[in-house]
């Protein structure tokens, strides 16, 4: 039963996060939707990504998602490869000028989660990361990724 317990306090936990995450986006990266932060970060960490890669990372439909990386290249943030397009189409990458909003809406976000962290000892700010680190690998290495998507949706709800 503790496990049970832990569980739920564990998904709790992630529900209030994913919402408080939600509720001071437009103050850590201004101009960008937690959606548009979310690719750009995504994209960045993996150069050429394509679309369809990113709608199954994300478990999010193809035509949602189309229509917010045309917005991020209407908006100069990103754009296409204009290489020869690969079977599921081209690769993303971001502009200069979406690589300066990323890397200024990174340090926003890097700075509030010190002030966060500010009383907490570095050895559990370690271990924090450690086991986030963790769950993440273990959710993607599971195949997880794509089922639990329905649980903590990115929706192109702004």
């Amino acid at each position: 039963m503790a496990r049970e317990a832990a569980l739920d306090d564990l998904y709790l936990g992630l529900t209030t996060l994913a919402r408080r995450a939600r509720d001071v986006a437009d103050e850590l990266h201004p101009g960008l939707s937690v959606v548009d932060y979310t690719l750009l970060t995504q994209i960045d960490v993996t150069p050429g990504t394509r679309a369809a890669d990113l709608a199954a990372h994300f478990c999010l439909d193809k035509s949602t998602l189309s229509r917010q990386l045309d917005q991020l290249i209407s908006a100069g943030l990103l754009t296409r490869d204009c290489e020869q397009p690969g079977r599921r189409g081209y690769g993303l990458t971001l502009t200069a000028a979406g690589r300066e909003r990323l890397d200024v809406a990174g340090h926003a976000v890097r700075d509030r989660l010190a002030e966060r962290l500010t009383d907490w000892a570095d050895g559990d700010i370690a271990a924090f990361s450690a086991l986030v680190t963790r769950f993440n690998l273990g959710t993607a290495a599971a195949g997880l990724d794509q089922r639990l998507g329905s649980a903590f949706p990115i929706s192109d709800a702004q």
